[in-house]
């Protein structure tokens, strides 16, 4: 999902985004120029051919600035540390988390069921009707 059709008919309750802030940040001045802008942007973008997946929008923990993504490391405290910042352009760095494999080789421990698992209940025959 990418917000496009919130930006574009912003519902009337129960949004996701919060369109204030990202007015503000992108600039704009209102609601209607802001979504008429986000239409030209992605209209450029289709008409450009730039039509594949960013996977730094999905699978990093922040994207923007250095500074910025310095800032959300410094406020993750502990949960930052491990965590690597990457540069992938002059204005866009990203905060990555390792991506560790699961192991291949799972080996189940399998026992023989016996007697000692379980206990019998005389269950039946206390209530059963003779």
């Amino acid at each position: 999902m990418s917000g496009y059709n919130e930006i574009q008919h912003s519902p009337a309750r129960y949004g996701v985004i919060d369109f204030e802030g990202l007015r503000n940040l992108c600039g704009l001045p209102g609601v209607a120029l802001f979504s008429e802008q986000h239409r030209q942007w992605v209209q450029e973008a289709v008409e450009n051919g730039r039509t594949q997946r960013e996977s730094c929008w999905t699978d990093c923990i922040a994207v923007g600035s250095n500074r910025f993504v310095e800032e959300t490391k410094t406020k993750l405290g502990i949960m930052g540390l491990g965590r690597r910042i990457e540069t992938l352009e002059t204005d866009r760095c990203v905060l990555r988390e390792e991506s560790t494999p699961y192991n291949a080789v799972i080996v189940p421990k399998i026992e023989r069921l016996s007697l000692e698992n379980g206990y019998f209940w005389d269950y039946n025959s206390m209530y059963s009707v003779t």
